[in-house]
This record gives C-alpha cells, structure tokens and sequence, in this order.
C-alpha cells in the first residue's frame, strides 16, 4: 500500500512527506517526526482536501491493503528457485508488505475549530501497537516495522482453520501483555473487504458492531480464540468527556487519541489523529481528569517543553546507536 500510495501521490504533486520535515533517519520508527511551520489546523484542511481530491479522481488508497495471495494454496510457493531461496525471499517479501501499515497520531498542538462537532475521543491502555492480520487459518500480530511477534488462532474473519482460506481481515490493535488481551483501535480490513478509504465514524461503526456480534472474542485460550479481542470506548467529542474519564473500564490508561470524523485511514503520521497524555487534557482542552490521571512527569511544565524534551532524548539515543554501528 505504500508504494502504490507513494507513487501515485507523487506523480500528482500531493506526496504526503510535502507536509513535513524528514526524520533523521528513514529506519528510525522511534523518532518523533517534526511537523513543518505551517499552523496544525491547516494542514488538517490540507490532509481533508487530499482526501477529497483522491476520491473525485478516483484513486482508490485501499488498493494493495490485501495480500495478493491472501487465497493462495501454497504461501512458501516460488517459481524456478530451489526452496531454500523461496523460503527466504517469502519471508523478506512478508517483512516489507506490512511494514508501515500504520496509522499514526501527531501531538494536539491547538484545539480543533471543528473539535466539538467533528472528533472522536478513543481512551488508550497502556500496551504495545500491533497489526492484526488474520488470514489462511491464522492470526499474525506484527509490529510497525512489519515483523511478526506471534501466531495464533482467533476468531475473526479468517483467523483460524474454520475459516481457512475464505477470508482476510487487518486489525490495528493495542496488544496488553498483562492482560493478555488485544484492544482493537481500527481496522483496515474486515473479511476480504478493505476500508481504509472509508471515514473514521463509519470505521468505528462497523468496528463495534461486528466485534459484537462475534462472542467467541471475548474467549481465552479456546481453540478458536487464544486472546480476548474488545473494543476500546469512543467517544463523540461534544460528550460530557470529564465523566467518560470517570467512569472508564478497569484499564491502565497511556494517552488519548483524538480522531477527525472525516479522515480515512492512511500509512503514516497525519493531523486528522491527534494524542494527548491524561494530565496535559486540563491544559490543552481545560477538560478535568480524575485525580489517578492528573499526576504529572517530574520536571513537566507544559506540552511544548515535554515534547521538546523526548526529541532530544530520542536524538541523543539515535545518535549514539549511529556511533556504536560505525566504530
């Protein structure tokens, strides 16, 4: 999907990268990518545009989203070569296809003119971001480099072997490791039908209701379903949010998502999904937070000085792991 995407957008003069500076290194996923000096709201209306103008073009962004092979009878099969090469290119070819698959959130910098009426809050554990791919009888969990972490069986579209070779679903997911639960974000796919080009209100509508209804899910260590696999709370903006904080599930909360209503989901960092920490909430949108959300780091002053202190410290650690790879 990159690639497709990359090509396309640059030949049209609308390459998403247009929109920031390049990170220090195009291996480095830990880097926070600076945003160019362009204010965060216009290049929200920048991003809703290039939407806009995909779609009446017609070019269709879920195209690559899916496996070409996701039916495949023989996953290892290559043509000519003998079976160890196929075996290695296969597993190289895997790494690459879901590399940066990704959708990722940029800091709420400024409140959204459209915060209330557009934007939907998404509560955040704690907890490592995966993407599920359940295809040919098995689910895959693999990282934002696109390296696979586990297998196992589980029960959505084509997850395991009751549904082997009949469907392909793409989960992005928050995988708990003490809990041993995954908590779905998004998706990118649902039983053979891609839905990146659909807008987040429709995304998160079909999340919640399939999830649902599919009650084997909720089991652990079944046969069908090794890790329970829930949807995390969302939340309309225009709500009572203070509350919602009040009265969230029993999990260990990271940060919050907030995302547009419009955006479709796309690789990479975008201004449609923005994040914010549970104690900067008072500070950026004057929202109160329980008293076990409101404590702050030691040496925090405010949102700017915060984010300014992890890119040096993340500059500090890339630099130093550049030196030790040239000496």
């Amino acid at each position: 999907m990159a690639e497709c995407i990359d090509s396309k957008e640059t030949q049209n003069g609308n390459h998403r990268s247009l929109f920031y500076k390049k990170p220090i290194s195009r291996n480095n996923f830990k880097l926070e990518i600076d945003y160019d000096d362009s204010p965060q709201e216009t290049r929200r209306q920048e991003f809703l545009n290039q939407q806009k103008r995909n779609r009446e073009t017609g070019y269709n962004n879920t195209r690559g989203i899916l496996p070409e092979d996701y039916d495949s009878e023989n996953e290892e099969e290559e043509m000519d070569v003998d079976i160890k090469k196929a075996k290695k290119k296969f597993f190289k070819h895997r790494h690459k296809y879901y590399e940066n698959h990704l959708m990722l959130s940029e800091w709420l910098l400024e409140v959204p003119e459209d915060f209330i009426d557009k934007w939907i809050m998404v509560p955040c554990p704690e907890g490592r971001r995966v993407l599920l791919v359940a295809r040919k009888g098995k689910t895959k969990a693999y990282d934002r480099r696109g390296r696979k972490l586990s297998t196992f069986n589980s029960a959505l579209p084509g997850g395991s072997s009751e549904d082997y070779k009949s469907s392909c679903s793409m989960l992005d997911c928050i995988w708990q490791p003490k809990e041993k639960k995954y908590y779905v974000l998004d998706i990118l796919a649902w039983s053979n039908y891609p839905f990146t080009n659909c807008e987040t209100e429709f995304r998160f509508y079909w999340l919640q209701h399939q999830l649902g209804d599919i009650k084997e899910l909720e089991e652990k260590n079944s046969n069908k379903n090794r890790y329970p696999i829930a949807p995390l709370p969302r939340v309309f903006c225009n709500s009572n949010m203070s509350s919602v904080l009040e009265n969230l599930p029993s999990i260990t909360l990271d940060g919050i998502l907030f995302f547009h209503r419009e955006a479709d989901y796309t690789h990479g960092r975008t201004p449609l999904v923005t994040w914010l920490k549970p104690f900067m909430l008072p500070e950026i949108l004057g929202i109160a937070v329980p008293s076990s959300m409101s404590e702050k780091p030691n040496g925090y002053i405010d949102l700017e000085h915060y984010i300014s202190k992890k890119k040096k410290k993340v500059t500090s650690e890339l630099m130093e792991t550049v030196c030790d790879e040239l000496s």
